[in-house]
């Protein structure tokens, strides 16, 4: 029933439906090749078109602004720098910044948000674990209201089942996720790419996360 619902609503919606399949089948075996289908799944939906048009009017003095990322070359900034402490987070998971990046997308806020999660995780305080990704999830769904983070989120209640113990963590990163989306200014406008030597405390006390 419940898939039979989703399969209306994205046919409503403008949503790619094999594309979602896609994204549902393989999310849980390798989380990057499920976000693509989810992306290109609403690349094309009234809903998406939103979405960005959103981020456009909130991020509109950054349009054309040049995003280059050398991870070595952050890591040389002090830890507590907004670039030294998301050098340290890519490198230590092993993580690629172009990995959400599509290659066949050269719009610039598409580009923007794709090289930003990770950026986010830093600023808002959630690491990558499942919990954190989750926590970031909720955030972003709040900042958002899109497709890709209800994606995320509906994989809470199989998440629960498979691991009980992690219920009152989730919750609580959840919980924190939707708060800080709430009180949080538009997280989607802030020029990341030219405060990387910026403290990270001072970022969050900028989007009013602290």
């Amino acid at each position: 029933m419940f898939l039979v619902a989703q399969n209306g609503l994205a046919r409503g919606l403008g949503i790619d439906w094999a594309e979602l399949r896609q994204a549902y089948s393989t999310f849980l075996r390798d989380p990057a090749v499920g976000i693509h289908h989810i992306i290109q799944a609403g690349r094309e939906s009234g809903w998406q078109r939103w979405v960005e048009a959103r981020w456009c009017r909130q991020a509109q003095d950054l349009e054309g602004a040049t995003i280059q990322i050398d991870l070595q070359q952050l890591a040389a900034l002090p830890p507590d720098t907004l670039g030294g402490a998301y050098a340290r987070h890519m490198l230590q998971m092993g993580f690629d910044p172009d990995t959400f990046v599509s290659q066949d997308s050269q719009d610039w806020i598409g580009r923007r948000a794709a090289l930003a999660h990770d950026v986010h995780h830093v600023i808002v305080g959630f690491d990558a674990s499942p919990v954190g990704e989750f926590g970031l999830a909720a955030y972003c769904l709040v900042q958002f209201w899109d497709l890709l983070n209800v994606f995320v989120l509906s994989f809470v209640p199989i998440t629960l089942i498979g691991y009980p113990r992690q219920i009152f963590r989730l919750m609580r990163a959840i919980s924190r996720g939707l708060w800080l989306g709430l009180i949080s200014k538009p997280i989607m406008a802030y020029p990341f790419e030219s405060n990387w030597q910026t403290p990270l405390q001072q970022v969050r006390q900028e989007l009013r996360l602290v």
